[in-house]
């Protein structure tokens, strides 16, 4: 079995980490910089409802400014999970942000993905009248009404996204919500999905120019991977479901 390393400089995007840390982690030559930058240990749905990051932005930064001209030097990609804290548009919108902000500040060069996890709400409310919504026991059951009263509604993916995305050549990954360890994946020995399979797939590279909006995700940005699944979570009261593996 060949060995895989993976850097992974802090537990959450934001929190830092001794630059002298990531210094002796590149010495081991990492094939991938992976980070989570989600948690909710501070308290959610709150976060998630209001649309904002719990990490301050120029902490953020100041690791993405270390870890992204590193990895592009030593021709690793860097894979950010859960964007912004909660994985929602706003979050996700957030990092990507400080990204463009460090390329132009760095006169960087890169192709870059980006994987939304957030949902319309009529898209929601037609796959829980189909029935392919289900609790999480002992989460009760949701309906319309919760779908209408939440302000985001996301996803949590697991690897194949993450896969396609590097398939397709990127070097730096911002996702929404994400399974923890979706970003430490062993790339390998797993089969990947055809690109056929997947509806809106683009990763170009880095320009300053506007790409075309992505016809579900609806957002302009240098590359874009929109992806379908279904998960549910609201601002006040957030049941949780069995969201469907990405096929």
């Amino acid at each position: 079995m060949k060995e895989l390393r993976i850097l992974s400089p802090t537990a959450i995007l934001g929190y830092g980490f001794p630059m002298e840390s990531f210094v002796e982690g590149m010495k081991r030559k990492p094939h991938v910089i992976a980070v989570d930058a989600g948690s909710t240990d501070p308290g959610p749905p709150y976060y998630l409802g209001a649309g904002k990051s719990f990490t301050d932005r120029n902490s953020v930064k100041r690791d993405l400014e270390i870890m992204i001209p590193a990895a592009l030097k030593a021709g690793i990609p860097v894979i950010v999970g859960t964007a912004g804290g909660s994985g929602a548009r706003p979050h996700v919108e957030f990092a990507l942000d400080i990204v463009k902000e460090i390329a132009r500040e760095k006169r960087l060069s890169f192709k870059l993905a980006i994987i939304q996890s957030e949902f319309d709400k009529e898209f929601v409310k037609e796959n829980l009248r189909k029935g392919n919504i289900s609790p999480l026991y002992p989460a009760p059951e949701i309906t319309g009404a919760d779908v209408d009263e939440s302000v985001h509604i996301v996803a949590q993916m697991g690897e194949e996204p993450f896969i396609e995305a590097l398939e397709n050549g990127a070097n730096v990954i911002l996702a929404g919500r994400s399974y923890d360890p979706s970003v430490f994946f062993r790339r390998s020995p797993l089969k990947t999905v055809s690109t056929k399979d997947w509806p809106f797939i683009w990763v170009k590279s880095w320009s300053a120019l506007p790409l075309p909006p992505c016809p579900v995700a609806g957002v302009i940005v240098c590359s874009v991977i929109c992806t379908k699944t279904i998960s549910f979570s609201n601002r006040s009261r957030p049941p949780c479901v069995n969201a469907p593996r990405y096929r």
